[in-house]
C-alpha cells in the first residue's frame, strides 16, 4: 500500500467505513483498531492514560523542526494531531476510553465509531518501527527566495544558490550594504521565503 502524507490516511479511513463493507465484516464485540479524537496537545496523556487501563493505543509519531527560544530544534510531534488509535472491542472497554480525560470521543461515521483498516495500521507500525516518521525536505531550487531561520544572520532573506557537499551544506547570495555576497551555511539553517 502506498503511504502517502497523514491527509491521505484519513481519507482511506472515511472512504473504508462509509463503504459499508467494514460494518458487515465486524461485530461490536470484536477487538478492532477504531480512530479516537483528543482534546488539541493531548494525545500523549491520553495514549498513557489507556496504556495504564490495559487499551492498546497507538500514536504514531513525525520528527518536525519547531522554533524554541529564538532557535529552531528537533522535535515529535503527533502525525495526525488530535487523533490517535485504538484497538478494542465495543461491548466490553468503549466506555472506558470514551470518557477517559482528554478524549471528545470517538471519530465516527454515522452512529457507528469508525473503523481503521488493518493495512493502514500494519503500514504505519512498519513506519513507525525506527522511531518517529521523518518526512523527506523539499529541496530548494537554484534561485529560490530564502530567509535564514537561525544563526547570525537570522531574519535576513538571501537567495539559494546550490547545495555543497551533499544537502547538508548550502550556499546563498546574499544583498548587504548594496553588494551581493556569498555566504555558506548549513542547509538546516534556512527554509524557502514563500
Amino acid at each position: 500500500m502506498p503511504f502517502g502524507y497523514y491527509g491521505q490516511t484519513r481519507m482511506d479511513i472515511a472512504a473504508f467505513n462509509l463503504d459499508g463493507s467494514a460494518r458487515e465484516r465486524r461485530a461490536p464485540n470484536d477487538f478492532a483498531w477504531r480512530l479516537l479524537w483528543t482534546k488539541a496537545g493531548e494525545e500523549r496523556a491520553v495514549r498513557d492514560r489507556l496504556a495504564l487501563a490495559g487499551v492498546d493505543a497507538m500514536l504514531p509519531m513525525l520528527k518536525v523542526r519547531v522554533r524554541r527560544w529564538g532557535r529552531m530544534v528537533d522535535s515529535t510531534a503527533p502525525l495526525f494531531p488530535c487523533y490517535l488509535f485504538v484497538r478494542l472491542s465495543l461491548d466490553h472497554n468503549s466506555a472506558l476510553v470514551r470518557y477517559a480525560r482528554g478524549v471528545r470521543d470517538f471519530v465516527r461515521f454515522g452512529a457507528e465509531p469508525a473503523l481503521a483498516p488493518e493495512s493502514i495500521i500494519e503500514e504505519l507500525k512498519r513506519r513507525c518501527a525506527g522511531g518517529p516518521i521523518e518526512l523527506p525536505r523539499r529541496k530548494l531550487c537554484a534561485g529560490e527566495r530564502v530567509r535564514v531561520i537561525e544563526g547570525p544572520l537570522q531574519g535576513f532573506e538571501g537567495v539559494f544558490d546550490r547545495y555543497l557537499s551533499g544537502a547538508e551544506r548550502v550556499g546563498l547570495l546574499m544583498t548587504a550594504v548594496g553588494a551581493a555576497t556569498r555566504v555558506v551555511m548549513p542547509a538546516k539553517m534556512i527554509v524557502a521565503a514563500g
